[in-house]
């Protein structure tokens, strides 16, 4: 197949398949999973974030943030306190051992980052970056519609 005629959703597929499994090799010698590795490393980077703050960082829905942090907060890692200004809000706090292993992961998440830009320059990566995110967008759009098809299919729309 010539290189023009990959399909985009694949090329994307396989690219996040390769990101995840860099992440994972560098978070098993940590004892993380891969999402566990990316979420210690947006709560050291962001400190004091809310949990929908690093919900949103890492692009992940609010229950699967929830349930990270939980089993993170099991293993000592991090603890969640409730916001003075905003009872609602849960902030999302390393404990000394999560602060410790956050430290470990911060050079390697580096090196992952690094490595999928690599020989690409700033304009390619801004250009890489407008581009995945019209991506994301227009599969939103997608699925909304597929989903309001669906429901008038079925009947529940007047």
């Amino acid at each position: 197949m010539l290189h023009e005629q990959e399909y985009v959703g694949l090329l994307i597929a396989v690219a996040q398949r390769n990101v995840k499994l860099a992440a994972q090799r560098h978070a098993r010698t940590l004892g993380l999973t891969a999402r566990q590795f990316w979420f210690l490393n947006a709560v050291r980077e962001v400190p004091g974030a809310s949990l929908g703050e690093i919900a949103r960082r890492q692009r992940m829905d609010a229950p699967t943030a929830s349930r990270l942090a939980e089993s993170l907060a099991h293993r000592g890692l991090l603890r969640t306190a409730h916001d003075d200004r905003d009872r609602r809000a849960l902030r999302v706090l390393l404990t000394p051992a999560g602060a410790k292993l956050a430290e470990k992961i911060a050079p390697l998440a580096a090196s992952v980052r690094s490595a999928l830009v690599r020989g690409m320059s700033r304009r390619e990566q801004e250009a890489l970056r407008t581009c995945l995110r019209k991506v994301i967008a227009n599969l939103e759009v997608f699925a909304t519609k597929a989903g309001d098809e669906r429901e008038v299919h079925a009947g529940g729309a007047a």
